[in-house]
C-alpha cells in the first residue's frame, strides 16, 4: 500500500502516461497508478494532456478522469472557458470540476435527457448543490429512460437525502437492473423511515446476490438506527416511540443487542522532530504522501521557540504542496497566529481555505476573523459554509450575530445554513429569536427534516412553550419522531 502513495514514481508514470508510442494499456496503467498519487505536481502535466488534442481520446478522458479526483484549485473563469472550447472532452473536463458557481451552465445539461454529458453533470452535483431548487433535477433523473442516468441520480443523492426523492429511490430498488437497485438500496440507508425499512428487508430475498448484500446492510443499519431509538431510557419517550414504530415492530428485536465494543488503537504519541527535521520532510516533494501528512499531524509544534516557529511558518503556509498548507491550518492555530490563516482562506485550493476557516473558530475572539467568515459565507456551499457560519457566530458581537442567523434560518437556502444558524442561536442562549422563528414549523422540508429537528431541539432546551403543528406527528421520519417525542414528554 505505502508503494501506491510513493510519490517518487510521478514523473516516470507521467513520463509513461505521455509516451506516444507506448502501447494504450501501459499508458492507461500509469495513470491508474497516478490516480492513487494526488500528487500536486501532476495537475499540470495531466491536464495539458486533457487539453491537447494531438492525444488519443480515451487517454484524454482518463487523464482528466485523474485530475478530476483531486484537483480542486481550478477557477470558476478557467472551467467557463474550457467548457466554451467547444472539445467534448475539454467541456466533459469543466463538467465534472463544476462547482454551485457555474449552476447556469451544469443544471441545463443535468436537466437535459438528449444532452451527452447529462450523467456527468448529474454525478458532479454531489457537493454543492444542497439547496431545494437543485432536487427536481436529480429526484426527475430517477425516472430517466437509461438505467445509467438512474444510477448516477441514486448514487448522487445520497449527500443530500432529500425526502422528496423516497418514492424513486424506493421504485429504483426494485429495478429490474441488479446493479440500479443495489445503488439505490445502498442510499436509501440514509431513509430511516418506516416505509423505507420494510421495503428493504423484503429486498432481502432478492434472486439477486448484490442486491440482497445491499439489502442486508442497510437493512442492519436501520435496524440498528430504530432500536437505538426506541430503547431509551425516558419511560415516556420510550413509550411514545414504540406506539409510533408499531407498523414495524415485527422487523425489531424486542431489546437493543449488546456490541462488544470494537478494540480501539492506541493513538501514537506525539513526535518530538528538530526544526531541521521538519524542514527536510517540508523539502522532500518525492515521498510517501500519506506517511508525509501522518507525520505532520504528530509532531509535538509546542516544542518550537519564536525564531522556529517563524520560520515554520513561512515554510508551511507557502508550500506548494495543498497537502501541507492544510495540516498547517491546525499548527498555526496552536501558535495562535490568526493572520497567516486568514490569508489561507483564501487560498487557491478549496481543501485549504476550508481547513483554514474551521481552524479560525478556535482562536479568540476576533473581529477580523467575523467580517472575513461572513464574507466567505456568502458564496460557500455544504460544510464549507457550515464551518464559516460557525466561525462567523464564534467571533461576531452577540447582538449583530443573533439579527443575522434569524435572517439566515428564515430565508437562506442552503439547509446547513438554516439548521446551523438555529442550533448557534440556541448556542447563544437567544430565546425569543428561536421563539419567533417557531412558524417555520409549519414550513414543508425543503430537503430534509433537520430545520425542524432543529428548531424543535432549541425549543425544547429552551423550554419553550410553543405547540408543534400536528401535521409534523404524521410524517414518516425516525429522527423527527425521536425528536418530538423528547419534546413533547
Amino acid at each position: 500500500m505505502a508503494a501506491a502513495h510513493d510519490r517518487t514514481r510521478t514523473f516516470d508514470l507521467l513520463a509513461r502516461a505521455g509516451d506516444a508510442d507506448a502501447p494504450a494499456s501501459d499508458r492507461v496503467d500509469a495513470l491508474q497508478a497516478l490516480a492513487a498519487l494526488e500528487d500536486y505536481r501532476a495537475i499540470e502535466p495531466l491536464t495539458a494532456m486533457v487539453l491537447d488534442t494531438q492525444v488519443p481520446e480515451p487517454i484524454r478522458t482518463r487523464a482528466s478522469d485523474v485530475v478530476v479526483a483531486y484537483e480542486d484549485v481550478s477557477t470558476p473563469a478557467l472551467r467557463r472557458t474550457w467548457w466554451g472550447s467547444g472539445d467534448p472532452i475539454v467541456m466533459r473536463h469543466a463538467l465534472c470540476l463544476m462547482g454551485r458557481t457555474e449552476a447556469d451552465l451544469l443544471i441545463p445539461v443535468a436537466a437535459d435527457d438528449s444532452h451527452p454529458l447529462q450523467r456527468d453533470a448529474l454525478a458532479a452535483m454531489s457537493f454543492g448543490f444542497g439547496e431545494p431548487e437543485f432536487m427536481p433535477v436529480l429526484i426527475r433523473a430517477l425516472d430517466h429512460r437509461d438505467r445509467d442516468i438512474r444510477a448516477v441520480a441514486a448514487e448522487t443523492l445520497l449527500w443530500d437525502e432529500p425526502v422528496a426523492a423516497e418514492e424513486g429511490l424506493l421504485a429504483a430498488a426494485r429495478d429490474r437492473s441488479a446493479e440500479l437497485a443495489a445503488v439505490a438500496v445502498n442510499t436509501l440507508r440514509y431513509y430511516p423511515t418506516r416505509r423505507v425499512l420494510r421495503a428493504v428487508a423484503e429486498l432481502r430475498d432478492s434472486d439477486d446476490a448484490g442486491v440482497r448484500a445491499a439489502a442486508l446492510e442497510t437493512f442492519e443499519d436501520l435496524r440498528a438506527q430504530f432500536e437505538s431509538s426506541v430503547h431509551t431510557a425516558d419511560a415516556k419517550e420510550a413509550a411514545a416511540l414504540h406506539e409510533w414504530v408499531r407498523p414495524v415492530a415485527d422487523l425489531l428485536r424486542p431489546s437493543r443487542p449488546d456490541h462488544a465494543p470494537h478494540p480501539s488503537t492506541p493513538p501514537q504519541p506525539p513526535a518530538v522532530l528538530s526544526e531541521q527535521a521538519v524542514t527536510a520532510i517540508l523539502g522532500t516533494p518525492d515521498q510517501d504522501w500519506l506517511e508525509m501528512t501522518g507525520t505532520l499531524r504528530r509532531i509535538d509544534w509546542g516544542v518550537y521557540d519564536s525564531g522556529a516557529r517563524a520560520r515554520l511558518t513561512e515554510r508551511l503556509a507557502a508550500h506548494p504542496d495543498p497537502l501541507v498548507r492544510e495540516c498547517a491550518c491546525a499548527v498555526l492555530v496552536g501558535w495562535s497566529d490568526p493572520g497567516i490563516l486568514l490569508a489561507l482562506t483564501a487560498d487557491p485550493s478549496f481543501t485549504v481555505r476550508k481547513a483554514a476557516m474551521y481552524s479560525l473558530v478556535l482562536l479568540p475572539v476576533d473581529s477580523r476573523i467575523a467580517t472575513t467568515a461572513w464574507e466567505y459565507l456568502a458564496t460557500a456551499t455544504g460544510t464549507a459554509a457550515y464551518e464559516a457560519l460557525r466561525t462567523y457566530a464564534a467571533h461576531a458581537p452577540a447582538p449583530e450575530a443573533i439579527d443575522r442567523l434569524v435572517e439566515l434560518a428564515r430565508t437562506d437556502p442552503r439547509e446547513v445554513i438554516r439548521h446551523t444558524a438555529i442550533h448557534t442561536l440556541g448556542e447563544l442562549e437567544a430565546a425569543d429569536a428561536i421563539r419567533a422563528l417557531a412558524p417555520l414549523l409549519h414550513e414543508q422540508p425543503g430537503i430534509t427534516w433537520s430545520t425542524h429537528i432543529a428548531l424543535l431541539n432549541e425549543l425544547g432546551d429552551l423550554g419553550a412553550p410553543v405547540k408543534p403543528p400536528a401535521y409534523l406527528a404524521t410524517v414518516d421520519n425516525l429522527d423527527l419522531a425521536c425528536t418530538l417525542a423528547e419534546y413533547q414528554n
